[in-house]
């Protein structure tokens, strides 16, 4: 028991809830404030903060994607400053090509390298995971929650707009590019994981 709590505190509630289910729940209450302010004032069953938290941490995910795209915020040092490979993520090629991993749309290939030499170094360590765990919140959580609230600030000043076709046009455009945020996030961690698989398997293969 005392282990799953410890893992729901330091993977669940610190990450989840911080970095992508709070971003998110600004974004769905700046949107409903906007659209049906009536829904702020009704009673919500409590089984319905179950889909609602999973609605939040899908916004929020949603605009992690969406700052990476864009270049607004960065979450390592090495993240593809190029617009052009940025959104070329949309429509990249795999190859086999490991020795020159540009060929392979992989920008990442040092940072993964890097990566999975240090979370080998802190295998053993409690107090370096966790030391690690907590700057990752807080890089997300700062990154995420800036976004959130620039794009929550634009919604409600759109509220005070004499023109409701501004309002709905600023919905649509927030969804389609949320929506096109969370597919370019999925090309990225597919091309991530296929990488760090490769590294992973290279590695020992020449430890062996």
């Amino acid at each position: 028991m005392g282990d799953a709590i410890k893992y729901l505190y330091s993977q669940f509630i610190l990450r989840d809830v911080l970095s992508f289910i709070t971003p998110g729940a600004i974004i769905v209450a700046a949107t409903t404030y906007v659209f049906y302010p009536e829904l702020l004032e009704r009673p919500i069953h409590w089984l319905l903060f179950i889909p609602l938290f999973g609605v939040c941490y899908i916004i929020g995910f949603a605009l992690q994607c969406f700052g990476e795209l864009f270049g607004f915020i960065r979450f390592t040092p090495y993240d593809e400053r190029s617009w052009q490979k940025r959104f070329g993520i949309f429509s990249c090629k795999y190859t086999h090509d490991y020795d020159n991993p540009c060929k392979s749309n992989i920008w990442w290939w040092e940072e993964q390298e890097k990566l999975t030499e240090f979370f080998e170094a802190i295998a053993e360590n409690e107090g370096a995971q966790q030391g690690h765990e907590r700057l990752v919140v807080l890089k997300q959580m700062c990154g995420n929650g800036f976004i959130a609230i620039a794009i929550a600030s634009v919604l409600i000043a759109a509220k005070f707009c004499p023109c409701t076709y501004v309002q709905i046009a600023l919905g649509v455009l927030l969804a389609i590019v949320l929506l096109g945020s969370l597919f370019w996030g999925h090309r990225v961690h597919l091309l991530k994981q296929y990488t760090r698989e490769n590294i992973i398997m290279e590695r020992r293969k020449n430890k062996s």
